[in-house]
């Protein structure tokens, strides 16, 4: 199993969701007796139809200039990072984390020392973690509400919406599950996890409602001729008990010759793993039970996958010379659609029903149907770019600052 700890330390890598016009046709004009009531539903209509032709042609349209709607000067972004939060973004570095909201007003600030700062969120929490450190500190939108003081160095961890945090600690050459209360610093409950009889849990996630968890286990045994691979999914109910919170096991599924490095939650009842050549998804807000499991061609590898709490999208290597293929699917397994990109991209996100590419200055965005909303260059190579509340409004973030824009 040391094999399968050094396989994934090397591979793991910190990365840092109208018009309406009046028409007046001036003096009223008598309208005899019985046509009154057609001509009303003539003019309703004829307006319901220019209505649906003039959105039809929005909804085709794709854009090519915006507009600047504010910019904001930062007085130093030299080594921060940026992560969404709540219609925002966090900016944080090794010695602090800052909130500031989508209409870029700076909300809070905390300090902290951390070597390598790693950001969660879900819904309303923000957590900050410091990987292969002792401490994890919880944050909502007007400031910090808790934090948790680890014995062990944690490897992995994952907030809820109500503040429970998992967290894969390193106990030796063995690892350890711990669930804590994110709020109040207290341990609700843990185990150890022998990596010789389980494997070794490379990833894991928690609900957004707390109530259950998922934990992707490996097991590689390389040999210099071949390397055997197992993966076993589980998922958890967590139960409170007293004043512990119990896993149960609910669901599982173990498959030969295969890894899935990364398991997700979507909502609460929808769960994923994600592996190099196939996908499981999971369903079910009681007991989540897998139901689906797409595998690529055999030329087809991963190369990488994002989310959000609907969708799941990939970018897939075929073989040598050919175009990478964007793939997205929704929550059911249902392909949405299929692109193949000219080239290669520094982030893809999903954002509700849009998806952002990114590659230094370059910006482009779809719609979920594979219509290309926009397609242009900033100024400065693009740091983080955030959708905001208003159709074809984002907020940009470069090195000189933030804007808003607005596409036209």
């Amino acid at each position: 199993m040391s094999n399968a700890r050094e396989y994934f330390r090397k591979k793991q890598k910190i990365n840092k969701n109208r018009f309406l016009k009046k028409f007046h046709t001036g003096r009223k004009k008598s309208v005899p007796k019985g046509k009154h009531t057609k001509g009303i539903a003539a003019v309703l209509c004829v307006s319901i139809i220019a209505v649906a032709a003039a959105a039809a042609g929005l909804a085709g349209r794709t854009y090519k200039a915006y507009e600047v709607q504010s910019n904001q000067v930062m007085t130093s972004s030299k080594g921060m990072e940026y992560q969404e939060f709540c219609g925002g973004f966090l900016q944080y570095d090794t010695k602090s984390v800052t909130y500031i909201s989508g209409d870029n007003q700076r909300q809070w600030n905390a300090s902290y020392q951390m070597q390598n700062p790693f950001p969660d969120t879900c819904g309303t929490m923000a957590a900050m973690g410091d990987i292969r450190g002792n401490r994890i500190l919880l944050f909502d939108t007007s400031g910090k509400r808790g934090g948790i003081d680890t014995q062990l160095p944690i490897r992995r961890y994952r907030v809820s919406d109500r503040g429970l945090v998992a967290v894969i600690l390193a106990e030796g050459k063995d690892s350890r599950l711990e669930i804590y209360n994110g709020l109040t610093g207290d341990s609700l409950g843990g185990c150890r996890v022998p990596e010789d009889r389980m494997g070794y849990p490379a990833d894991l996630d928690i609900s957004p409602d707390g109530t259950k968890l998922i934990v992707s286990y490996m097991q590689l045994d390389m040999q210099p001729e071949h390397t055997a691979s197992t993966s076993h999914i589980a998922l958890y109910r967590l139960q409170k008990v007293g004043s512990e919170t119990v896993r149960q096991l609910v669901s599982s599924k173990i498959i030969q010759g295969a890894i899935f490095p990364q398991v997700v939650f979507l909502d609460s009842a929808h769960a994923a793993a994600l592996g190099s050549g196939s996908m499981l998804l999971f369903e079910g807000n009681e007991i989540p039970e897998p139901f689906k499991q797409i595998d690529l061609p055999e030329e087809e590898r991963v190369l990488d996958y994002f989310s959000n709490d609907q969708y799941i999208g990939m970018t897939v290597r075929q073989q040598e010379g050919a175009p990478i293929l964007l793939k997205i699917y929704s929550a059911d397994g249902a392909r949405q659609f299929t692109k193949e990109l000219e080239e290669g991209y520094d982030e893809i996100k999903l954002y509700k029903n849009q998806l952002l590419l990114c590659r230094d200055k370059t910006l482009q965005i779809y719609d979920l149907n594979g219509r290309k909303r926009y397609s242009g260059d900033m100024p400065l190579p693009i740091l983080e770019i955030i959708p905001g509340d208003k159709k074809y409004q984002y907020m940009v973030i470069d090195s000189a600052g933030i804007r808003q824009i607005r596409l036209h």
